[in-house]
């Protein structure tokens, strides 16, 4: 064998240890970015310590309503094709105290991640400001916290609102009276759904006046009275707004009942199943659609990253915000909203 021969192999014998030597590490390396991934077949594992024990999410709703369980229908559809999430939906019970002795339980149970639908913005910060020493991001639902968190979805409350303000203005003619049935006061997306209204009738319809903004609760049984004390003071009223489509569906009861359908121009806002299938029916003129399944599907997706990803709350510089985008139902509009959309 000659010298020249013997370099040649060994260069290719060096090469070969290198290629191999290579090969190790960059598999090591995958192995330590990507987790469960086996490097010799290729397969997606789940992480040993994602094996043994599943993680926890939880959201902790106001009370039992249609948007809430809609958004847990989301949120659901994402995590349990994660198969290693386990989910439950839990009630607030429309009490403050409730929702922060929920919390306390899931932090010390090490939750992974909580969902959020606060029912006092302020009082709620305190609470989430302790999952948040914990670790345990919190995604909050349509109602923001004053404490920063990791995560807020939310629908467009304040530009939707702008809109709804142009259709139903452009529905009186520019011109008329138009009353609020209202949310109590203390509630920003309260706030963010009448400002938005305010603003759009100044931008758009500078001459329809606001004679009356008073408080329904959120209901359509209050909403019904208190448009009947309206109306007595107002009987030339020739709009409505609720700003929430059971409101709204109050306003078409006492509608119907004074043979006003057709008459009064009435939106909601939200896009519940009961408000669109009113609007086909010509009842209700329109409302704020949002695909609040969506919704859910979104803040799960968020949560599922952060929590197999083992990003920690303290880790979020600020807190992030996300508007859904929304559709503006009237009976022109309305059948592009599939069944399986509405909830």
């Amino acid at each position: 064998m000659t010298e020249a021969t013997t370099k040649t192999n060994d260069q290719r014998r060096n090469f070969l240890k290198g290629l191999a030597l290579g090969s190790a590490a960059i598999g090591g390396a995958a192995a330590g970015l990507f987790g469960g991934i086996d490097v010799t077949t290729g397969s997606v594992g789940v992480q040993p310590a994602r094996a043994a024990t599943n993680i926890k999410m939880s959201f902790i709703q106001w009370q039992p309503h249609t948007v809430p369980a809609a958004w847990s229908k989301g949120i659901e559809e994402v995590l349990k094709t994660q198969q290693v999430i386990d989910y439950q939906l839990l009630d607030g019970q429309n009490k403050v105290e409730v929702q922060v002795s929920l919390i306390e339980t899931l932090i010390n149970q090490g939750a992974a991640a909580i969902f959020l639908q606060p029912i006092d913005s302020v009082a709620l910060a305190p609470s989430i400001a302790k999952a948040k020493r914990a670790g345990i991001p919190v995604i909050t639902l349509n109602i923001d916290a004053t404490e920063a968190h990791a995560a807020h979805v939310e629908m467009n409350h304040y530009f939707g609102a702008m809109d709804i303000a142009k259709a139903l203005g452009d529905a009186m003619g520019g011109k008329g009276e138009v009353a609020i049935l209202n949310a109590p006061p203390g509630i920003i997306i309260r706030d963010q759904r009448t400002n938005g209204f305010v603003d759009g009738l100044k931008q758009h319809h500078p001459d329809i006046k606001i004679v009356a903004d008073q408080v329904a609760d959120w209901d359509r049984k209050k909403a019904q009275d208190v448009l009947n004390t309206i109306l007595v003071a107002n009987p030339n009223l020739g709009g409505v707004y609720g700003v929430n489509d059971s409101m709204a569906l109050g306003a078409v009861d006492v509608a119907k009942e004074k043979g006003l359908v057709g008459k009064l121009v009435i939106f909601g806002n939200d896009g519940e199943t009961d408000a669109l299938e009113s609007i086909a029916a010509g009842d209700l003129t329109g409302t704020q659609y949002t695909d609040v399944y969506q919704q859910g599907r979104l803040a799960a997706a968020a949560a599922t990253v952060l929590a197999t990803g083992l990003v920690p709350a303290t880790a979020f510089g600020q807190q992030g915000h996300l508007l859904m985008p929304y559709v503006i139902a009237t009976k022109d509009t309305v059948g592009q909203i599939q069944p399986s959309q509405r909830w």
